[in-house]
């Protein structure tokens, strides 16, 4: 199976680091998913130093690709056409959404949904879109290891972008939007 991604690094604000990102001609089918976000796995890996095969890398019950032994952590991440990926030292999240992506459904039960409360709702939309608020919250969720079973409304978004809080633990966040897409990445802060 080959497939012709066209592939660039993003830089992530204000930071030195940068993500990976995979671009097709059109969105993957399953298999081609799976086949492209071992690649992903195994660029970013070699990016830091760390030289990785694909039969290295083992699937949680959820599909997430993994390492086992690995002092490193990365997280990836595909919507349509588009994948993405970052590596850190510390348990990382990211998560990339179109700016257009349509939402299936009714905005306020997403709202209800994706918020503790209403004020939390109406504080957070007045900085980000509610695709942006998704994008952080899910960023974070992944760093946690929970994914979003762990519940958007359990992640609370500093209104400058910068940190987020999952049941009082605090992570570092970069939120930005970038050719198109909303996209953010979160990491856990040791402490």
């Amino acid at each position: 199976m080959s497939l012709d991604a066209v592939w660039s690094w993003w830089s992530i604000p204000s930071t030195q680091r940068r993500v990976l990102v995979a671009h097709l001609a059109q969105p993957p089918t399953r298999a081609e998913q799976r086949t492209l976000s071992d690649s992903l796995t195994c660029r970013l890996f070699a990016d830091a130093g760390q030289m990785v095969a694909a039969d290295d890398i083992g699937r949680t019950i959820y599909g997430k690709p993994q390492l086992r032994n690995s002092p490193l952590h990365h997280s990836i991440s595909n919507t349509g056409s588009l994948s993405i990926g970052v590596v850190g030292p510390a348990p990382i999240g990211i998560d990339v959404e179109a700016l257009d992506r349509p939402l299936r459904v009714a905005s306020d039960l997403l709202t209800r949904r994706m918020f503790a409360s209403a004020a939390e709702a109406t504080d957070c939309l007045e900085h980000w879109t509610l695709i942006q608020a998704w994008t952080a919250k899910e960023a974070v969720l992944k760093a946690a290891g929970l994914g979003l079973g762990g519940g958007l409304a359990n992640v609370t978004i500093a209104s400058d972008g910068a940190a987020a809080w999952l049941h009082g633990s605090p992570y570092s966040l970069r939120l930005w939007t970038q050719e198109g897409f909303s996209v953010a990445v979160a990491e856990g802060i040791r402490g």
